[in-house]
């Protein structure tokens, strides 16, 4: 029984060793639409339980990573629970523009550009009950992503004449420049929660996050037709931030098969560097400033319920809402620290059913308007399984969601090619598909 014990608690250990290490190294190159590329995605990735319910967690257990949906919840844990996990991002981005005749009448929409790109994200998160007894306390540390700023788009600008070329002019269908935008790095939470009831109905929980990360946005045109001045040019914004908030929380149970959990996260004051190059190779002029800056994120508020049915197999539903006034953030690196942002709710609802043999069915729906586009909402499906594996159990989550506004364009378009024979206007339809695959693992000891 010892030698059981000794080999059990040495694989706990290499789990948690295995699952912190690669929480803190793997590479953070989860991504979302462009939209929501300078202060963060809105579709963020906690794990597969929560995720294939369609996000939902104030008011339903997330093990450690209730850290960041309501502290208070962290008492339901029994013993020890350890979770970890990944997810793979399939992002699709089409642009559109009209098409007219000679007479100019709408034709159709045509793709200017099209972008296919995936992504990864992890997150691991621990959690524990502490003493023993009605008042006993719990406790928690999660690493997770909270805003990610990850976008990708490239295009090859050609010579789009079907004549011809005159003195001086690229051959037609010629590829004139290669330009690509680049935006990487995630703003992570290393969060510390703790948790206790003051009642056998009501609980209290807080959470304290660290928050941490580098924005970095890169652009890039390389001139690839030859002719004339090489009018290659690259700049790059590189923003290291660093900042501290938290989050409190509430748990009540309202009868034996209704919990309601509400939890109100602080603002986070995010400082640190920018620093901005850029390079011109005509002229070989090169610039490279470093100045202090900062991100304000707003405050944020959950509430949601958890009803359990008097099923004979056990089911839940949970419906939740989340606010955040985006209005009220404020940006350093702006002449005007005052984006015009949107509001935003986030409305989230998630079911989950066990059968018989203990494998369990998770459904969910996810509605987010844009905080950048009044117009823009995100609608999300979800939905995903589990089952036991090893000493612990397996989640796995499947989502895909659609956006679609109307946006200016990364780069601009000749306006001087055979006269006004090729007219762009100047915003595009932009179609944002995004399938994503995540899988999480879970012990209990």
């Amino acid at each position: 029984m010892k030698n059981f014990q000794h080999y059990a608690l040495r694989g706990v250990r290499n789990v948690m060793s295995a699952a912190t290490l690669i929480a803190i190294l793997a590479w953070p190159a989860f991504a979302g639409p462009q939209l929501t590329s300078s202060y963060g995605d809105q579709l963020t990735w906690f794990g597969a339980e929560a995720a294939a319910m369609g996000g939902t967690g104030a008011a339903v257990y997330r093990g450690g990573l209730s850290n960041v949906y309501n502290p208070a919840l962290l008492v339901a844990e029994a013993g020890q629970r350890i979770d970890a996990g990944a997810t793979l991002d399939q992002a699709a981005e089409d642009r559109f523009q009209p098409l007219f005749d000679s007479f100019d009448s709408y034709v159709t929409d045509v793709a200017i550009a099209s972008n296919r790109h995936h992504y990864w994200q992890t997150g691991f998160a621990w959690a524990r009950k502490v003493g023993t007894g009605p008042r006993a306390m719990a406790v928690a540390v999660s690493l997770t992503d909270r805003f990610p700023y990850g976008y990708a788009f490239e295009e090859e600008l050609r010579n789009p004449s079907p004549f011809p070329p005159g003195v001086g002019q690229p051959a037609r269908d010629m590829r004139i420049a290669f330009r690509e935008r680049k935006v990487t790095g995630t703003m992570r939470a290393l969060s510390f929660g703790a948790a206790t009831e003051v009642s056998q109905r009501v609980s209290l929980g807080m959470a304290a996050h660290y928050n941490f990360g580098t924005r970095r946005d890169a652009w890039s045109s390389i001139d690839t037709d030859n002719a004339g001045t090489n009018e290659s040019w690259s700049s790059a914004d590189e923003l290291k931030l660093h900042g501290v908030n938290a989050t409190a929380g509430l748990r009540a149970v309202l009868s034996p098969r209704v919990d309601f959990g509400f939890a109100i996260e602080t603002t986070l004051r995010a400082t640190g560097d920018w620093r901005r190059t850029e390079t011109v190779i005509a002229s070989a002029a090169m610039t490279d400033t470093t100045v202090g800056s900062f991100y304000d994120y707003p405050w944020c508020v959950r509430a949601g319920l958890a009803l359990r049915p008097r099923n004979e197999l056990p089911t839940v539903f949970t419906f939740e809402v989340e606010y955040r006034p985006w209005s009220e953030l404020r940006d350093g690196t702006l002449d005007d620290p005052s984006p015009l942002l949107r509001d935003v709710a986030d409305v989230r609802l998630g079911v989950e059913h066990i059968f018989y043999n203990g494998m369990p069915l998770r459904f969910g729906f996810r509605h987010i308007n844009s905080y950048a586009d009044r117009d823009a909402g995100l609608s999300a499906f979800t939905a995903g399984t589990g089952a036991a594996v090893g000493q612990g159990r397996v989640a796995v989550s499947v989502e895909l969601s659609k956006l679609s506004a109307i946006q200016t364009h990364q780069f601009p378009y000749p306006a001087d090619y055979f006269g006004d024979a090729f007219v762009t206007d100047p915003t595009a339809r932009v179609d944002e598909t995004r399938f994503r695959v995540g899988a999480s693992y879970t012990m209990e000891f």
